[in-house]
């Protein structure tokens, strides 16, 4: 894959990218909830006639907007982290910490995704509805373990960073 220039794009890139769009498919969700929830309480409180099942819509948007979040807020360093113990360690051993956290996040995403599609593969087989509108539960399936999986590649990205960080060699320069 290449730029328009003619440039190899980067796994990094490519990540980055993915995130991006990710996350504007999920703000453009709650862009949606947010009118959902507003037409449903005018319609309640104006004509006494709420919009059927806005509840259960609003509940499926904002767990679309929650996975689609994930892996940008994990570019975005707006994880919760406490560095307390690592900042006080020397360099090295916190870069080591570092790295074996980033790995073992690497493995919960990854096996997040997994279980996410098997998930969306079983209730598809089963047939499972929601109770109001009976929506189709297993496109959320997927969507979390896509979500889970654009998780997965970032933190690819930061475990190559945090190996490249404790060999010496320093990553290159986030944009």
């Amino acid at each position: 894959m290449s730029d328009a220039n003619g440039q190899p794009v980067s796994f990094k890139e490519i990540t980055r990218r993915l995130t991006h769009y990710s996350m504007a498919i999920g703000m453009g969700w709650v862009l949606v909830m947010m009118f959902l929830t507003t037409f449903d309480v005018a319609g309640r409180y104006f004509f006494s006639k709420p919009i059927p099942g806005a509840i259960e819509l609003s509940e499926f948007m904002l767990a679309i907007f929650g996975i689609l979040g994930m892996a940008y807020t994990h570019h975005a360093g707006a994880n919760v982290r406490v560095t307390m113990l690592t900042d006080a360690l020397p360099p090295g051993f916190a870069a080591l910490i570092r790295t074996v956290t980033d790995l073992l996040c690497l493995l919960i995403a990854a096996l997040l995704a997994w279980q996410g599609w098997i998930m969306g593969i079983e209730e598809f087989h089963a047939g499972t509805t929601t109770d109001t509108l009976r929506i189709p539960v297993y496109p959320l399936q997927f969507l979390f373990a896509l979500g889970a999986f654009l998780l997965s590649l970032e933190m690819v990205v930061c475990f190559t960073d945090s190996l490249k960080k404790l060999f010496g060699i320093e990553p290159e320069v986030q944009k």
